[in-house]
């Protein structure tokens, strides 16, 4: 396997360089090639100067500043089909990983049918671990709704573990083999920071193709590092509101009114958005109270 490890950052080289550390210490399994592309969409911060002195290896691809998360991914895997790398694994630049990551995920792997994509199991960074992202089990199309396996932050134990199933992936430790960017396409670069992962495993799973997510292979996430309109992060009042006109949050009408037409009910659109909008207050006073 020619695996090309992709990651987007902006202006996070502090994260950035602990990250590419944590990879170079990972455990290779035999037969597998590893190469770092590192999307830098316009830092300020001296990211390229640390990518040049510290790792020199690394594939370096230089964003305008406007490409932001979706694009910046794309750019990435083109760059790792033109290289000849037959896989590409997504990796966010404020992830951290245990030396045994990459093992865990391809051992895992190995067990799945041909051409599929094999997510990885999000938990929060700090102790005691809470599980962040553990796939989705079922889609109501209506709602635009996936149903967790695992709702809320619960605290992990030695019950999580195995391979599901999924209908979505987070883009934190997502494997993708190339060929399938040449049957369904890339990521959809109308979702411009958030959904396109999302976006991208719906596709996926609507043309049969095998959608699983590994809860033995982990990534540990800081849990706070992410759109300000995110509920749990209880954001004032008027940064919330404003967080749904904002094409770049989480919480983007535009991005979830673009997702509800290519897979919800286009007649019902009116009632998803009051559902949608409903639902994030009701997370952000009263779910994360």
């Amino acid at each position: 396997m020619k695996l090309a490890i992709v990651i987007a950052t902006f202006n996070r080289i502090n994260l950035l360089s602990k990250l590419l550390n944590q990879i170079n210490d990972l455990i290779l399994p035999e037969n597998v090639l590893v190469k770092i592309i590192v999307v830098n969409d316009g830092s300020t911060d001296g990211t390229i100067e640390m990518l040049k002195k510290n790792f020199s290896n690394v594939q370096v691809i230089l964003g305008n500043g406007n490409w932001w998360w979706t694009k910046c991914m794309n750019e990435g895997f083109k760059k790792a089909i033109e290289i000849g790398y037959d896989h590409v694994l997504v990796l966010n630049d404020d992830v951290e990983i245990q030396p045994n990551y990459l093992e865990t995920l391809l051992n895992d792997y190995a067990t799945l049918p041909f051409n599929s994509i094999l997510g990885s199991s999000s938990v929060s960074i700090n102790k005691p671990y809470k599980i962040e992202f553990a796939g989705a089990n079922q889609f109501i199309k209506w709602r635009l709704k996936f149903v967790p396996y695992i709702k809320g932050f619960k605290l992990m134990d030695d019950n999580f573990k195995g391979i599901h199933k999924s209908w979505i992936l987070c883009g934190r430790g997502t494997l993708i083999p190339v060929i399938i960017f040449k049957q369904i396409g890339f990521y959809d670069e109308k979702l411009i920071q958030y959904g396109s992962d999302d976006e991208f495993c719906i596709r996926a799973n609507l043309k049969k193709i095998p959608v699983y997510i590994s809860w033995n292979a982990r990534i540990y996430n800081n849990t706070y590092l992410t759109s300000i309109g995110s509920a749990f992060l209880k954001s004032n009042l008027s940064v919330f509101i404003k967080s749904f006109f904002d094409k770049y949050s989480v919480n983007s009408l535009i991005k979830v009114l673009h997702i509800y037409f290519k897979y919800g009910y286009k007649i019902l659109t009116p009632f998803y958005l009051l559902y949608f909008i409903l639902g994030t207050f009701y997370a952000r006073f009263i779910k994360y109270k």
